[in-house]
């Protein structure tokens, strides 16, 4: 058994499960205001135009077919994560509160496993307190938790901790039958992660950092970790195979755009998320990063320099502290699906991306303040230095409610970010169609024109801005308008359904009949 850790405290196990507690407790806490908030950004798009969670789809329809919506489809393969909103919208219908309250129940619980984590980890409550807290109260993760379709990342985060500490258990097992039992549960756990986000493909990485950071749990042990780390790499073998079968692809992106701009993105992109995971006080759900054209850009190749100081840094505490060289190696390597390398369809950079990271974050921070308090048990060192932590708790904490108090006026929301990024067609589309809901149909017609001329060859542009005009009244502009998407986009049943109701109300009922009829086939065809 691992010696006691200097400094523990005197009844570990009083602190453990006061560490649960709060693990369970805080976040609960800290994001309660999310409940009263309504759909925000895509989240009433992800529930009601995706056709597999439409009336009548059932669990199984959700893992055979890949995620399409009225308007596109995407090369994601996401059945967990989408059988939670079926599930939701079964015991909740379409109210925002059930979904919120999955989101907030599911942040509380992978707290607690990430203090289950760094505890287990390092033997050392403590640390696996300051962990825990660090997770909850960080502010990056507004977005996961605040948005219904943050929960890709919960659920990926959830599953990929939970793998780890049965793969923990299954290799400190004293018997074969309680070894068994806990491998099993590890791969389970890796399925979940996989089938919620696409993320729990670096599991093989995460898991080997994990038990490398625990010498002492693997020792006499590494057959018993061969095989599941073999039976890991067969389960996400099978889960590409799937992938492929269901999609048509194993990746969804563009592999032959590995193009300096693209190549030049992936410094650049770690660069930002490591500043947000540093100091994440500036909110912002767009964020603009051009493509660099040469590597020779200043913000290049300062991002290079801090990306081999990174690594740098890596090497130096693989030496010293192994579970803060495990946080920094978790946040680099989960980080690496969503660096931009690949032309995968969705944002550049987002907040919500950094979950997962996150935890590696913490548990980077929590080791080093600990070594800190351990080296200098001084009181001039240690008051300083909790006191420090206190205040930046209490800054993080009064962020998450300033965000989620802000989510509570979406309007609000997209207005600043429209200031912040005017030439984006995502913000000006989502605010046209939000000024439409609260009835402000001229705001809206103004907005989707712009979003219209910023893509002129986007049908959804044209179909949203003939909804704003059908909205006030101008069905002939409308008319016109649905044209034009169906003739950018043939196969657009939802620009047919609402050309049919345009004509109709023009007393064109012979085409409006026959737009009706082709928004139905094309409804079922792609079914």
């Amino acid at each position: 058994m691992k010696p006691p850790i200097p400094g523990a405290p005197q009844d570990p196990a009083r602190l453990i499960r006061w560490g649960r507690i709060l693990a369970l407790l805080v976040p609960l806490i800290l994001y309660a205001g999310s409940l009263a908030n309504d759909f925000l950004i895509d989240d009433e798009i992800i529930l009601t135009a995706n056709t597999r969670l439409a009336p009548g789809q059932t669990p199984w329809e959700i893992f055979r077919r890949p995620e399409q919506f009225a308007d596109f489809s995407l090369p994601y393969y996401r059945p967990l994560t989408n059988l939670s909103y079926w599930l939701d919208g079964q015991l909740w219908g379409r109210r925002p509160v059930g979904f919120h309250l999955t989101n907030w129940v599911l942040h509380s619980a992978g707290t607690l496993l990430t203090f289950e984590f760094a505890w287990r980890l390092t033997r050392d409550p403590t640390l696996g307190l300051l962990t825990g807290l660090l997770f909850a109260a960080h502010p990056i993760h507004t977005e996961s938790v605040d948005l219904v379709q943050g929960r890709t990342d919960l659920l990926a985060t959830l599953f990929t901790l939970l793998s780890l500490l049965a793969l923990r258990g299954c290799v400190r097992a004293a018997g074969p039958g309680s070894a068994l039992a806990a491998g099993t549960a590890s791969l389970l756990g890796l399925i979940g992660a996989l089938l919620s986000k696409e993320t729990g493909i670096v599991w093989p990485l995460l898991a080997t950092g994990f038990l490398w950071a625990d010498p002492e749990g693997v020792r006499g042990r590494s057959r018993r970790w061969g095989v599941i780390l073999a039976g890991g790499v067969a389960v996400i073998a099978g889960y590409l195979a799937v992938r492929r079968m269901v999609i048509g692809g194993i990746l969804g992106a563009d592999l032959g755009s590995l193009t300096t701009p693209r190549v030049g993105l992936l410094p650049v992109t770690l660069a930002i998320y490591a500043r947000l995971l540093v100091w994440p006080f500036s909110f912002s759900f767009i964020r603009t990063v051009p493509a660099p054209q040469t590597w020779s850009e200043p913000r290049v190749l300062g991002a290079a320099l801090l990306a081999a100081a990174m690594l740098a840094g890596l090497i130096v505490l693989a030496r010293r502290n192994r579970p803060a060289a495990l946080g920094m190696g978790w946040a680099l390597v989960s980080l690496l699906p969503v660096l931009n390398l690949f032309a995968i369809p969705g944002f550049v950079v987002a907040e919500r991306y950094l979950y997962l990271p996150s935890v590696g974050f913490a548990l980077l921070a929590a080791a080093l303040c600990r070594r800190a308090l351990l080296a200098w048990p001084v009181r001039a060192v240690r008051v300083p230095l909790v006191a420090a932590l206190a205040v930046l708790l209490i800054a993080f904490a009064a962020t998450i409610q300033v965000r989620t108090a802000e989510w509570g006026d979406p309007v609000g929301v997209y207005e600043a970010m429209a200031a912040r990024a005017p030439a984006s067609f995502f913000v000006q589309s989502n605010l046209g169609l939000l000024y439409l809901k609260r009835g402000r149909a001229n705001d809206a017609v103004d907005a989707l024109r712009r979003a219209r001329d910023l893509e002129p060859d986007n049908p959804v542009g044209w179909n949203n801005l003939g909804v704003a005009l059908a909205g006030s009244g101008r069905l002939e502009e409308a008319r016109q308008s649905y044209e034009r998407a169906i003739a950018l986009r043939g196969e657009y049943p939802k620009a047919y359904e609402n050309l049919s109701a345009v004509l109709l109300a023009l007393g064109d009922r012979a085409g409006a009949e026959a737009a009706a009829r082709a928004a139905r086939e094309l409804t079922r065809r792609m079914r």
